[in-house]
């Protein structure tokens, strides 16, 4: 739809963008959440001037991902040169080096998963925020309504989600200590706190131009806990695949906007 076409309203925009009865059940709801960013792929492909908006988060995702990569590489090469010497020849020196060495991979992809974290929403945040101020324009909501989101509290937010991924997991560590279902629990924790984080983390694009606080956006992700976990989950998996996770987080963002489109819609049903 071009910005000069009569933009439809937004029950026309949801019944055509989101069919069918509301779906019923966790797995269902999270089944929902899971596909948002190929829903918003769906939807840009309908809408391709959007990718006006969209094209400087994916080149800058491009970018971030190529020099963490390089960063990743380097550090975790040096890392193994170092502690090399220092196992000595035998099969039982050469297991504990493996085991280090599967340890150092493990914290350095957990650091550069929190460093990922922090660059992207740092450099894309804002380019997002205009992605998901256009698609609201599109489903009918007045200009006047949105409220635009601080550049400053964006930067301060992403930064308090990584500290608290990375305190989170790292006190999780402490779990494996415990015999038998520590590393069961830990692994559950989390997934539970990465995927909840990641999916207010693009939630926060609709409720943020609607200038909903933050407790208020975390009062929204527990009503939708299986939506936000889905959401989080589908994000943290495309985010994994090279050169794809710079164009699928944006949809994930379009994504977002019209499953929260949806979620409030249901509310308003339930009354």
């Amino acid at each position: 739809m071009r910005e000069s076409e009569p933009m439809s309203s937004p029950n026309e925009i949801g019944s055509r963008e989101s069919p069918g009865p509301a779906p019923s059940g966790v797995l269902a709801e999270f089944g929902e959440g899971f596909a948002s960013p190929w829903t918003g792929w769906r939807y840009m492909k309908q809408h391709p001037d959007l990718w006006r908006y969209g094209i400087i988060p994916c080149l800058l995702n491009l970018l971030v991902a190529a020099i963490l990569l390089v960063i990743l590489v380097l550090a975790v090469g040096y890392c193994f040169l170092v502690l090399h010497p220092h196992f000595a020849d035998g099969w039982r020196w050469r297991v504990l080096e493996i085991v280090v060495a599967l340890a150092v991979l493990i914290v350095a992809f957990g650091l550069a998963a929190v460093v990922w974290l922090v660059l992207q929403g740092i450099f894309c945040g804002h380019f997002y925020a205009k992605l998901a101020e256009q698609v609201e324009l599109r489903l009918g909501m007045n200009r006047e309504d949105l409220q635009e989101i601080p550049f400053g509290y964006q930067v301060l937010d992403t930064l308090g989600d990584a500290g608290f991924l990375a305190a989170v997991n790292v006190g999780l560590l402490l779990l494996h200590c415990v015999p038998g279902l520590g590393s069961v629990i830990s692994a559950a924790s989390s997934y539970y706190f990465t995927s909840m984080t990641l999916g207010l983390d693009f939630f926060e694009y609709p409720l943020g131009l609607r200038g909903k606080r933050r407790t208020e956006m975390r009062a929204f992700a527990r009503r939708h806990r299986a939506h936000t976990m889905g959401l989080g989950t589908g994000v943290g998996v495309v985010s994994l695949v090279p050169l794809v996770n710079a164009v699928f987080l944006t949809t994930a963002v379009v994504g977002a906007v019209l499953l929260h489109r949806r979620l409030l819609a249901h509310e308003a049903e339930l009354g």
